[in-house]
């Protein structure tokens, strides 16, 4: 028997989705392509020749969010109907919004990518898996506005940039010192704030910039993992030998950047000769970015590298 309480939630339940079906009401494009108003702010249209600006979010059928605005930033579009024909159905709906409209369409992944975007579906992504997509209208600009908003918008993305910088440098350094002190190690830090051991100091001189070291090298995450190495015992320690590659030291040109910033900065530090551990904040490494699958984003390294000669 149900409850009032129960009874309540379930018409409270039926309201809310009857008011939000309410609320969206369908739509197609002057070509037929069918969406759903979800609101409006009764806005201007765009006219040829305006800058859109949209958020957009992209959902697989599994609601994963393949692309999201708040992430990746608004999406800048000069509005010119011969181009937005030429792209398809995805166009066509953003061409029929007016600023403050928020709009839900369902399709293919041809028509969002291939045909839209023109890129390549993502992995594992076929050509008629269905998209939803969600876009707001943002703002409409001529061509003097729209270079504002671009100066704006680098200024922002500058300052969001540095700030998870230094949120991710504090972030290291707490990594690092847990690290130096699980391992018992006593490192110098330099201001940049790269972190080097002295194992053997060699008995040459220091590497000038622009000259040609051969360093051998073993790398590896905080965790111990090794990702590459120059050595094949090591490679082989590690589980990672391949017959295919040859293990022999690596050259390049010192301070030329040809390397990671650890690098070019911690070699530069070690007397030919000699044998170094440098513990390199991301940084100095390769960022938010990190390289390939074996360096995650944001990854601390630890290179134990060996400085054979600088010419």
């Amino acid at each position: 028997m149900m409850t009032f309480k129960n009874s309540t939630l379930l018409i409270t339940i039926l309201s809310i989705l009857f008011t939000s079906c309410q609320q969206s009401e369908k739509k197609a494009t002057a070509d037929g392509v069918e969406y759903y108003l979800l609101s409006t702010e009764d806005g201007a249209p765009y006219e040829e020749g305006d800058y859109a600006i949209y958020y957009l979010k992209l959902m697989d059928e599994n609601d994963s969010v393949l692309i999201d605005s708040k992430d990746v930033g608004m999406l800048p579009l000069k509005v010119d109907s011969t181009t937005f024909t030429k792209r398809g159905n995805l166009f066509s709906v953003l061409g029929a919004m007016s600023v403050g409209d928020s709009v839900r369409s369902v399709l293919t992944a041809s028509e969002v990518y291939s045909k839209g975007f023109r890129q390549p579906l993502s992995d594992g992504m076929n050509l008629n898996d269905r998209i939803t997509i969600v876009a707001s209208a943002k703002e409409k600009f001529d061509s003097a506005g729209f270079e504002n908003w671009k100066v704006q918008m680098r200024e922002e993305m500058m300052a969001k940039m540095q700030k998870e910088s230094l949120e991710q440098q504090v972030t290291n350094q707490a990594s690092i010192k847990e690290y130096i002190e699980e391992n018992s190690l006593s490192a110098e830090r330099t201001e940049s704030g790269l972190l080097y051991v002295v194992k053997e100091m060699g008995k040459g001189s220091l590497p000038e910039s622009g000259q040609t070291v051969k360093v051998n090298y073993t790398g590896m995450l905080l965790s111990g993992k090794v990702f590459d190495t120059s050595i094949a015992a090591d490679a082989k320690e590690a589980g990672m030998f391949n017959e295919q590659k040859t293990y022999q030291p690596i050259s390049f040109a010192l301070g030329r950047g040809q390397v990671i910033r650890g690098w070019d900065e911690g070699l530069a530090l070690l007397p030919i000769g000699s044998k170094a551990q440098l513990i390199i904040p991301s940084e100095l490494g390769y960022g938010p970015r990190g390289s390939g699958a074996a360096i995650p984003p944001n990854a601390v390294l630890v290179f134990n590298v060996e400085l054979i000669a600088a010419e």
